[in-house]
């Protein structure tokens, strides 16, 4: 199978971790370490895709708290605006949820768009990650809404790679078999040659 004939739906990751709007940053910390992603979609119902939350979203937001300026006084740290403004922006942000600071615009592939395209945007938008959706089958009519899309699955750079992987080895067993049939067809005029 060629690169290009490959579709999203033939490599994609059909079982996608995928978080509501209203979980908190604190629990989104935890998943990202118990779970080897780099982004987790947001869905609502009928996996309506909402936005993505990735790693990048946690660390470079204007949800992170202020580190407390201080100053070293005799071997003991006196704050310049107080312990307790920085724990209370850490409490903000840990109460902060995912819909807060989910990335809305999200960039996404169909299940039938082709592996050099999905590669293409990946690199030349620098994303780890892209959801695959999919409209619903039934289109419901909001006067001025977009129409919403249905998560089926994701590719990460982890699928891209596996899946250049599987075609070069494919093309390469193709390659052997050339090679043997080329050889049994030589040993075959070489045994024609000889009864001559």
């Amino acid at each position: 199978m060629m690169a290009r004939s490959l579709k999203a739906k033939d490599f994609m990751t059909n079982y996608v971790f995928t978080v509501s709007p209203d979980i908190t940053v604190h629990e989104l910390v935890g998943l990202f370490i118990t779970h080897p992603v780099s982004a987790i979609p947001v869905v609502g119902e009928d996996n309506e895709l909402l936005g993505i939350v990735s790693e990048g979203d946690l660390l470079y937001k204007k949800v992170r708290p202020q580190i407390p300026q201080y100053v070293d006084v005799l071997g003991g740290n006196l704050y310049y605006y107080g312990f307790g403004r920085y724990e209370k922006s850490f409490r903000k942000l840990l109460a902060t949820t995912a819909s807060e600071i989910m990335t809305r615009d999200v960039r996404c592939v169909t299940p039938d768009t082709d592996m050099d395209t999905i590669t293409t945007l990946m690199v030349d938008e620098q994303l780890k990650t892209v959801p695959v959706v999919e409209k619903p089958k039934k289109d419901i009519k909001v006067k001025g809404a977009k129409v919403p899309v249905r998560l089926v699955g994701i590719i990460t750079r982890h699928d891209i790679l596996g899946a250049i992987a599987a075609i070069e080895a494919e093309e390469a067993l193709k390659e052997i078999g050339k090679d043997k049939g080329a050889e049994k067809s030589d040993n075959g005029s070489n045994a024609n040659d000889k009864e001559k």
